[in-house]
Formats: C-alpha cells, sequence, structure tokens
C-alpha cells in the first residue's frame, strides 16, 4: 500500500496546488471535530506539508498535539474534483518565508478559481487566516471524494 500511495499522491500534486479549497479536519479525544482552512498542500514521499489557519479559540493546534489525527480534504470549486487526505501529523512548527510565499500564490490562485463560480475577489481573500500553523504529516490513506460513483474510494 505504501508504494501505490506514494505513486498516487505525485499524480495528485498538480490538483493539490491550482487553487484548491482546503479544509482541514482534526479531533479531540473524545471524536469531537475541529475544522479550519488549508493552503499549500505540498507533498513529498509519503508526508505532506501545509499551513492551517488557526485562529483563536481554534482548537486544531491542540488537538493536533494531542494524537495528530489530520483528514485534508481538497476541492476544486470550479468542477468539483476532490480528494481526501489522511494521515498522523509529524510537525508542527511556525510557516517559513517560502511556505508564506506559497500560501500567497494558493490564495491569488484559489480567488481565480473560485471567480469561476460567482465568488468576489474581495470575500475570497478573508478566507486566509491571520494565524498559520505549519503542519507536516505522514499520509497513511488517500480517497477519492468527487461526487459520483467513485466517491470514498481508495486510490
Amino acid at each position: 500500500m505504501a508504494g501505490s500511495t506514494s505513486s498516487n499522491l505525485v499524480g495528485l500534486t498538480e490538483l493539490l496546488q491550482e487553487g484548491v479549497a482546503v479544509l482541514v479536519a482534526t479531533r479531540d479525544e473524545k471524536l469531537r471535530p475541529e475544522i479550519a482552512r488549508g493552503w499549500h498542500v505540498a507533498v513529498e514521499g509519503l508526508s505532506a506539508r501545509l499551513c492551517v489557519s488557526v485562529p483563536p479559540g481554534s482548537r486544531t493546534e491542540e488537538n493536533l498535539r494531542a494524537n495528530g489525527a489530520i483528514a485534508v480534504t481538497c476541492s476544486r470549486p470550479s468542477t468539483y474534483r476532490t480528494v481526501q487526505l489522511k494521515g498522523v501529523a509529524t510537525e508542527l512548527e511556525d510557516p517559513t518565508g517560502d511556505q508564506l510565499e506559497a500560501v500567497q500564490r494558493h490564495l491569488d490562485s484559489f480567488t481565480r478559481e473560485v471567480e469561476k463560480v460567482g465568488v468576489r475577489p474581495e470575500a475570497a481573500r478573508t478566507f486566509l487566516g491571520v494565524e498559520l500553523l505549519s503542519v507536516t504529516f505522514e499520509v497513511r490513506e488517500v480517497f477519492e471524494q468527487t461526487p459520483g460513483p467513485k466517491a470514498g474510494e481508495r486510490l
């Protein structure tokens, strides 16, 4: 499975970096979910790294530190092409300058993408949170989530 997961991740690189909406799900020990917005998913081997918006009061960082469970759903708004990566966080740190630049490029691409479905650019730009956390995680499962007959299938 590891080899297949790695090759499937390589095939998803373009989708993951071209204007997708990124939702990050975590959970606490009582299985209570927390959702956050993610930015710039970069894949290397069986690991992925992204920036996650962690506003004050969010339990996302606390959940990741407690158990590491993470699910990252990436969807292209104009086509609904959607995939989900599930895994375990291995590193939490402040974003690097390069990551912050990549987040800005992702925001620009996301803004162009959602304009296609009627979202004004100024509205789309409000989606980027001020406080970001860099999260590296080991990808253990990849799923097709595009609406249709293959939704939920492992990739």
